[in-house]
């Protein structure tokens, strides 16, 4: 097995749980965290072999536009009471993608789990689980690995290039399966890359550049909450030199904004706004 980069402390925990399974997990933490590599260390720790359940789409996966509907839980739900004399685990990928029903009918399975079955709900958003599934499973806070570990993960992935390594850290320090993918893929890290660029345009250009990009990003939600976050963590850079009372009121009035898009507010006029 590779080398899995997982938090000292987390690591501890998961030990534990691979030596006793609980019936019902959910593992959860920021996007890019390894939720895959989590699971993968805890079956191998506990010598068993993870049955993945991924959301559909025309009956088939499709990790992109997929859910997790009735039906998937209710085919799940027959394989459970089929006879298993090992140990069976269940991994139910992007768990907040099963709707309400779906979550119902899920809350009957974790109510008459079958002899030796188990499951670990992986999720980055973890309130979109209906609190009764949340009260009923072991909530693991997955944590983002140091920046020791980081750096040993860039080593390993061979990234010798200083300033490359710079922003891959500044991207997704702590997030070993995002520093993976965007050491690996240059045209995406390239893109990523320019989003900084942005983000610090965004604070330092002129009204026309921060217009400019008000516009670039107006049909790119997912975008501009990258570009807000960029921008945020900017600041927080530079507050670890000495308070400074207005970078503080520009991080809350992005904040704002940010909160304001996600709730599905108008992108460009949310942007443009700011003009911080």
């Amino acid at each position: 097995m590779p080398n899995v980069y997982i938090h000292p402390h987390t690591q501890q925990h998961l030990d534990l749980i691979a030596r006793d399974l609980p019936q019902s997990m959910v593992f959860t933490g920021p996007d890019g965290i390894g939720l895959l590599s989590i699971v993968s260390y805890v079956a191998d720790s506990a010598h068993t072999k993870p049955i993945y359940v991924l959301p559909e789409k025309d009956d088939k996966v499709d990790i992109e536009k997929g859910v997790i509907t009735v039906d998937v839980i209710r085919r799940l739900y027959s394989m459970t009471k089929t006879i298993e004399t090992g140990t069976r685990l269940i991994v139910i990928d992007y768990a907040e993608r099963m709707g309400v029903q779906a979550q119902n009918a899920f809350l009957k399975l974790l109510e008459e789990p079958g002899v030796n079955t188990h499951f670990i709900l992986l999720t980055h958003t973890i309130s979109k689980l209906l609190p009764t599934i949340r009260s009923r499973v072991q909530i693991t806070e997955v944590n983002p690995i140091t920046l020791a570990q980081s750096e040993q993960l860039l080593d390993e992935l061979q990234v010798a290039n200083a300033q490359k390594r710079a922003q891959l850290l500044f991207i997704a320090t702590g997030l070993p399966a995002q520093l993976t993918v965007l050491a690996n893929d240059e045209k995406l890290f390239d893109t990523r890359a320019q989003v900084i660029r942005d983000a610090r345009t965004y604070l330092q250009g002129t009204m026309y550049d921060r217009l400019k990009l008000s516009l670039q990003y107006k049909d790119d939600r997912a975008g501009a909450l990258i570009l807000l976050l960029d921008a945020m963590k900017l600041l927080q850079g530079s507050l670890k030199t000495g308070k400074n009372p207005e970078q503080v009121k520009k991080i809350s009035v992005l904040l704002k904004a940010y909160e304001r898009i996600e709730a599905n507010g108008n992108v460009r006029l949310q942007l443009a706004s700011v003009m911080v």
